[in-house]
């Protein structure tokens, strides 16, 4: 028991301040698939937290720190786990095993109370979790990322205003823009499940580049992809078509990819979103994709090679910024002038109220200086 309650030396306890800090951010989660590996249960108290951890140990221990924390990046909270991961404890079978950690939770985060106040309601005033996170910014404990993320969820919740821009859609065209990422969850035939995350690296005159990171049992990879902007990948193989987003418009009857074609309407539910949605299906009606009406973004596709309706590949999105657009379409690209630490200090010191500082982090945003 002695050895299960030495505790972590003083870095180590400086990083799981600001990372498990960050675990109340997220407010639920939902599985929209038995494939994709995202918890299906809300953090709520330091009990979700450590239940969060185990949820991820697995795929920690296949993959290590740095790719995982790649392929999950809505979850940077994940680094905060391979704290408790070390832990003297996490493998230990003591009964006392789970106190243990709770308490090395516990102790920075202060009470359930304070995770549930992360869970930010329609307000015109800065929580106090913010101003607490934005001295350890201050600290130079948290980054610039951490930072962003009590900006993106006070603009979430209103109580700082950002313009929305629209994406647009050129006719004929794939609507992607740079910073655009979409990640699925695939099962291929051999009941394999690989990660695969497709970001647009940059987009010039005649050519989108992607950059593709693939995770699996057998390790990760990263590729790049060049598409022409109606979908053809520049390669050495004739006519071979971008599979996960269709150029627009398209419409009921239209064909597309090899004998697909779409038959119905249907809607899809995707970051909270209900969006309206085609189903597409070939002649053997086995093979089948849901596409977005909107941006031809292609939320699933189930693929059989063979009649056997148990043999084929199965692909599902788990996450993406397409719809992201109340961050103007900088979603995650964080930029965060050096000055704005004094005005934040000024804050935390009294010296300007939060209005004006709620005010003048308005403004910066509307004009594109800070970016979150």
């Amino acid at each position: 028991m002695k050895l299960i309650s030495k505790t972590l030396n003083i870095k180590s306890l400086k990083n799981l301040i600001f990372w498990i800090m960050l675990i109340g951010l997220i407010s639920s989660f939902s599985l929209q698939n038995s494939y994709a590996h995202d918890p299906d249960f809300e953090i709520n108290t330091s009990e979700d937290i450590l239940k969060f951890c185990e949820f991820y140990y697995d795929e920690y221990e296949l993959l290590g720190v740095e790719s995982l924390t790649q392929q999950h990046p809505s979850y940077p909270n994940i680094r905060a786990c391979v704290i408790l991961y070390n832990h003297i404890a996490w493998n230990s079978t003591h009964q006392a095993r789970d106190l243990v950690l709770l308490s090395e939770i516990e102790k920075y985060l202060g009470d359930s109370s304070y995770i549930k106040e992360r869970h930010l309601e329609i307000s015109n005033i800065m929580p106090s979790w913010i101003k607490k996170d934005a001295q350890l910014w201050i600290d130079n404990v948290n980054s610039d990322t951490d930072f962003a993320y009590g900006i993106r969820t006070m603009i979430q919740a209103g109580v700082i205003f950002s313009e929305t821009k629209d994406r647009t859609c050129n006719e004929n065209n794939l609507c992607f823009e740079e910073r655009d990422f979409i990640k699925y969850s695939h099962i291929d035939k051999f009941k394999n499940v690989i990660t695969v995350r497709h970001e647009v690296y940059s987009i010039d005159n005649d050519e989108i580049i992607l950059k593709i990171d693939e995770a699996s049992k057998e390790g990760t990879s990263t590729k790049q992809m060049n598409l022409n902007f109606q979908g053809l990948i520049k390669s050495e193989k004739c006519c071979e078509f971008y599979d996960y987003v269709i150029p627009m418009p398209i419409a009921l009857g239209d064909v597309i990819s090899k004998d697909l074609k779409i038959l119905s309407e249907t809607t899809y539910t995707v970051d909270n979103q209900i969006r309206p949605s085609w189903v597409a299906r070939d002649s053997s009606g086995q093979n089948l994709k849901i596409i977005d009406k909107e941006t031809g973004l292609v939320f699933s596709h189930e693929f059989h090679e063979t009649k056997v309706l148990t043999v084929g590949d199965y692909t599902k999105i788990t996450d993406t910024n397409f719809f992201d657009a109340k961050y103007n379409n900088e979603s995650y690209n964080t930029t965060i002038p050096k000055w704005w630490k004094i005005t934040t200090k000024w804050l935390l010191e009294e010296k300007i109220s939060e209005s004006e500082y709620l005010q003048a982090m308005e403004n910066l945003i509307s004009r594109n200086i800070l970016k979150v």
